[in-house]
């Protein structure tokens, strides 16, 4: 009997040892995923902050602006763009990603703007007098994209020379559409930004992707399980060490899961 219980006792010390080691394994594993990741989104920040805003094509031949984006937390955010930082501090909730975009719109015009005129008063002598110009530049590029732009130009002439030059601009409203999203380039994440409007054109361009653990923080497993049904594994009865096959009920306390 002594010696059944000497030959458990040493199976258990080697089981024990076993896990220790695959514990020690685990956690090893664990801090090297984590320095990686975070080298990982070191080295892609530094790029980030020096990248330049890129025009590329798409698939189907359209123009769109594209800059890389950083991956921080709120405390990395702060030392790397404070501008960004505010804004999510500014929110309610949290933050998943942020994009802050500064744009240019020009409306290129081949033509003069057309008006009608009249006039009123006597212009060209002493009494002097006015010249009035209605005008509107309405311009369609599709249902999403156009510009409305009207007024009223009024000169006032006395003894044929100008006094006064004044425009009141009656209307004013310009619409346009803007796509924006994220993108996998290589081994990073771009932001891109495309507008169907002819004159759009980004002038600066910034966003940050909050990593998911941030957003989201673990859930650690719990350490008790109860399990019903078929059952495998490896382990230590009174018939000694070895693996098992069998249907049942367990209750299981986990140290270590894959």
């Amino acid at each position: 009997m002594n010696n059944i219980f000497k030959k458990i006792d040493s199976r258990l010390i080697l089981l024990g040892g076993i896990v220790i080691i695959a514990l020690l394994l685990f956690r090893q594993c664990e801090a090297t995923k984590s320095a990686n990741a975070t080298a990982n989104r070191y080295k892609n920040n530094i790029a980030a902050l020096s990248d330049s805003i890129k025009l590329v094509k798409t698939q189907s031949g359209k123009l769109q602006y594209e800059k890389s984006v950083l991956v921080a937390d709120y405390k990395e955010l702060q030392e790397l763009n404070s501008e960004l930082a505010d804004e999510i501090a500014d929110q309610k909730g949290k933050v998943a990603q942020l994009t802050k975009l500064v744009g240019i719109l020009s409306t290129p015009r081949v033509t003069p703007i057309p008006g009608i005129g009249s006039t009123t008063g006597t212009p060209c002598d002493s009494l002097g007098g006015t010249f009035q110009s209605e005008w509107h530049d309405d311009i369609y590029y599709d249902a999403n994209n156009w510009r409305i732009l009207s007024g009223k130009t009024v000169i006032d002439v006395k003894g044929g020379k100008i006094i006064s030059n004044t425009t009141e601009i009656k209307d004013d409203k310009t619409s346009f559409d803007l796509v924006t999203g994220l993108i996998k380039r290589d081994n990073h994440y771009e932001i891109f930004v495309r507008s169907n409007y002819p004159g759009f054109k980004p002038s600066k361009i910034d966003g940050a992707v909050i990593p998911v653990d941030d957003l989201i923080p673990p859930v650690s497993p719990k350490p008790w399980s109860v399990g019903v049904g078929p059952q495998v594994g490896v382990g230590i009865s009174n018939k000694g060490f070895g693996g098992y096959i069998g249907l049942g009920i367990s209750l299981q306390y986990t140290l270590l899961k894959f």
